[in-house]
């Protein structure tokens, strides 16, 4: 017979009352998925993006996120390629997200090898 109850679990842990990201600043660079920029999980402000330029995320791990913020300066596109074998939303694997200037993203992964975007309002 399945178990139909409701059960709630609560605990306290001095460790996750609060959430706070590492935040890094990084210079898009490269024209490819392998000479771009890596940025790892946290708040990463882009600099430098210029349409060619862009910035590889870590390998997708289910439950990782990370928040990405295209800080250009010149209104340009930054390209974020996925680790080798990895993909963003439905595009193919390694095949790069193109993010607007001024934009922010929060990149969520959903399994090894798929990543799915959240995208933010422009500020």
């Amino acid at each position: 017979m399945p178990n139909t109850q409701a059960v709630g679990v609560a605990f306290a842990d001095p460790q996750f009352s609060s959430l706070f990201l590492g935040v890094s600043t990084v210079a898009a660079t490269g024209s490819a998925q392998t000479d771009a920029a890596a940025v790892g999980t946290g708040f990463t402000l882009v600099t430098g993006a210029d349409a060619t330029k862009g910035v590889i995320l870590p390998a997708a791990e289910a439950g990782l996120f990370l928040v990405i913020k295209n800080a250009d300066a010149a209104n340009a596109v930054l390209k974020v390629y996925p680790a080798s074998g990895d993909a963003i939303n439905a595009l193919s694997a390694n095949a790069s997200y193109n993010m607007a200037a001024k934009t922010s993203v929060i990149l969520v992964a959903y399994d090894s090898t798929t990543w799915y975007s959240v995208p933010l309002l422009a500020s």
